[in-house]
C-alpha cells in the first residue's frame, strides 16, 4: 500500500513538473545533491534478528550518506515545497564479536516535503523537512579465516525529519541540516521465518540546492 502511495504522489509531482512551459515557470523546481554522515541505531530486536540470519552480533556502526532530490514549490505556497528524495547509507565495516565484520547498508525513495519557517521563502533560512519513503537494507557478515559470508536483507518503510539552515550563494545554496530516520523494514530468516528490523541514523547532511 505504501509502495502505491509514493508512486502516485512522485507520478503528481512530476505532471506538476512538466505540465508546459509557463507551468515550470511558475512552479519553482529547485534540486539538491549532498553528502552527510550518521551514527546507525538498532530498535526493538533488530540485533538478535540480525543475529539469528548471520549468526553472529555486532553494534551498529557509522555510514556516509549520498542524496539527491527535487521540490516543487510555487511562491504562493510561502515557503513550503514538496517533491521526492532518495538516500543511500554506505556503513562502515565494524568487527564482531567473534572478530569477524560485518556492513550495514540501506537505502530508500521518499516522497519529502520542506518548510521555510521565518522568511517563508524557498531556500532561504530556517527549514524543517519531513519525508516518508520506501526502501531495502543489506548486512553483510565477513569472516576470511572462517570462510563465512552471509547476508540478510530487509524491505519496508522509512520515516525521516530534519531541521536546518538555508544559505544562499549566488546561483546556489548551501543547505546544513540535522537529521533522524526510522525504518521498520520486514525480511525472512533461513528456517525460522519472518522478522522485522527496527534501524535508524542521527546525523548530520551538507547539501547544494539549485
Amino acid at each position: 500500500m505504501i509502495k502505491q502511495i509514493l508512486i502516485a504522489l512522485m507520478l503528481l509531482c512530476g505532471a506538476m513538473a512538466v505540465n508546459g512551459q509557463n507551468t515550470i515557470k511558475k512552479a519553482r523546481l529547485y534540486g539538491e545533491v549532498g553528502l552527510g554522515f550518521g551514527k546507525t541505531l538498532f530498535f526493538g530486536n533488530t540485533k538478535s534478528n540480525l543475529n539469528k540470519g548471520l549468526g553472529g552480533t555486532f553494534k551498529p556502526g557509522s555510514g556516509n550518506n549520498l542524496m539527491m532530490a527535487f521540490y516543487v514549490a510555487p511562491e504562493k505556497w510561502k515557503g513550503f515545497g514538496i517533491g521526492s528524495r532518495i538516500k543511500g547509507t554506505f556503513g562502515m565495516s565494524v568487527e564482531g564479536d567473534f572478530g569477524d565484520s560485518y556492513i550495514f547498508n540501506y537505502y530508500n525513495l521518499s516522497i519529502s516535503s520542506k518548510y521555510y519557517l521565518l522568511k517563508r521563502e524557498f531556500n532561504k533560512g530556517l527549514y524543517v523537512r519531513a519525508g516518508v519513503g520506501f526502501g531495502q537494507f543489506t548486512s553483510k557478515r565477513d569472516s576470511e579465516e572462517d570462510k563465512v559470508y552471509k547476508h540478510q536483507y530487509g524491505i519496508g518503510g522509512t520515516y525521516t525529519g530534519s531541521v536546518g539552515w538555508s544559505f544562499p550563494i549566488k546561483k546556489v545554496t548551501l543547505n546544513i541540516e540535522a537529521e533522524f530516520e526510522y525504518s521498520n523494514r520486514g525480511g525472512t530468516i533461513d528456517g525460522l521465518g519472518d522478522a522485522s528490523f527496527g534501524s535508524g541514523q542521527a546525523g548530520g547532511n551538507i547539501y547544494l540546492a539549485f
